[in-house]
């Protein structure tokens, strides 16, 4: 399993109406077939620390890679983009981590070795 994590740097002032924004997003990856996906609001962070979190599971990269082409299909896409992108300060990045581990794993595998 993996995390795929897109991050939105606001230009002052633009946080609300970016993530308001990020809704329209969040249907669309729901109807490619994303799971999990969430919109996080930074509540506090180190200097550098983006504004906005756009976050998805994913079985693996290539299920990732067909959502997003599946969004960037949409014909609605690209001047959703373009009106996203005047508010923000600089490109957002995407980062895909797998998931290694999770607490219900590694209880499990704790409970295995203490039986």
């Amino acid at each position: 399993m993996y995390l795929s994590r897109l991050t939105f740097h606001t230009l002052p002032g633009k946080t609300y109406e970016v993530e308001e924004k990020l809704k329209t997003l969040l249907i669309w990856v729901e109807n490619a077939g994303g799971v999990n996906v969430r919109i996080m609001r930074t509540h506090y962070g180190s200097l550098g620390a983006p504004d906005l979190i756009f976050a998805q599971e994913v079985k693996d990269p290539g299920t990732l890679e067909t959502q997003i082409k599946t969004v960037t299909e949409n014909r609605d896409f690209e001047p959703w983009a373009a009106q996203v992108s005047a508010l923000l300060e600089q490109f957002s990045k995407r980062e895909l981590y797998e998931i290694t581990e999770t607490a219900s794993q590694t209880r499990a595998s704790l409970i295995l070795k203490a039986s």
